[in-house]
């Protein structure tokens, strides 16, 4: 008898009685620069140098040369979505290559934007009839190139460049591509040198021209592959020694680290193919 009364009472409760539970709102994630930001201003506040471009705030991790003689200044271009203390590489080159007598200065990578011209009336048309482009689109890799220059340019505007002394770019991944067909465009930037890592670009058709937008590049060129990078980009190193023959750049080494990017034999390997490419110029 107890029993049904209990569940007649629970029946016989208003609905309004009852706590719905509501949705929880949606709240953006943080930006990947703005946590990379509080990080390094968290373990590295009196190594930053602040820029002020159009597009935001961006931070430069800076080393001082440690040797006796200041050989230059060389600026580090992150991958995509990667930091100033990328494990490919440019963390460990930062610092070694201040024993090396150089400046160091290792930028931020532009945050990516995925919705980059998905709204625009040409986007539209190109959807509705146009083939894979690859993983990003032009207008996303256009986007990223912009704010990848403006953070550069911001960069250059503080440095104080000795014309005895060297001024190398060191490029990663997709930085490395829309770097290349930045200076490909023949610019005015004095450089010394330039020297990617794996550089590739995530567009079909952009990649494809690769080749030859490097051979068109006017500072000596050191180009680094490794092993283990996809077979898209090793396929891609193959046609750009064809190209450099063809358009007579004289000045461009291609070399191949056989293991992956992120082993400390490896790091060492390529510290010293870049100090040797740069006293030979």
């Amino acid at each position: 008898m107890k029993l049904i009364s209990l569940i007649l009472c629970v029946f016989l409760v208003p609905a309004s009685t009852f706590c719905i539970a509501a949705s929880a709102p949606f709240i953006m994630p943080p930006a990947r620069t703005a946590i990379e930001q509080g990080d390094l201003n968290k373990y590295f506040s009196k190594q930053l140098v602040e820029l002020d471009t159009e597009h935001g705030k961006v931070l430069a991790l800076y080393s001082p040369y440690m040797s006796a003689i200041k050989r230059g200044v060389v600026v580090m271009l992150p991958g995509a979505d990667q930091g100033p203390l990328s494990p490919h590489g440019l963390s460990y080159l930062s610092q070694a290559l201040t024993d090396d007598g150089f400046d160091t200065y290792a930028l931020q990578s532009p945050e990516l934007n995925w919705q980059a011209g998905m709204f625009s009336d040409d986007a539209t048309n190109e959807n509705t009839s146009s083939e894979y482009q690859g993983p990003w689109s032009e207008a996303m890799l256009d986007e990223y190139k912009e704010n990848l220059l403006a953070s550069f340019e911001a960069l250059q505007q503080t440095l104080d460049l000795n014309p005895e002394q060297q001024f190398v770019v060191i490029a990663a991944g997709t930085s490395a591509g829309v770097f290349s067909e930045h200076l490909a465009a023949l610019p005015n930037v004095e450089i010394d040198a330039l020297i990617t890592l794996s550089a590739q670009l995530p567009n079909i058709k952009r990649n494809k021209h690769l080749p030859a937008v490097l051979s068109l590049v006017s500072p000596p060129l050191l180009d680094i592959v490794y092993s283990q990078d996809n077979q898209t980009l090793l396929d891609n190193a193959q046609q750009r020694k064809r190209w450099v023959k063809r358009n007579n750049k004289y000045d461009y080494r291609q070399r191949e680290l056989f293991g992956a990017s992120n082993e400390p034999l490896q790091h060492q390997r390529l510290r010293k193919e870049l100090d040797g490419f740069l006293r030979q110029l």
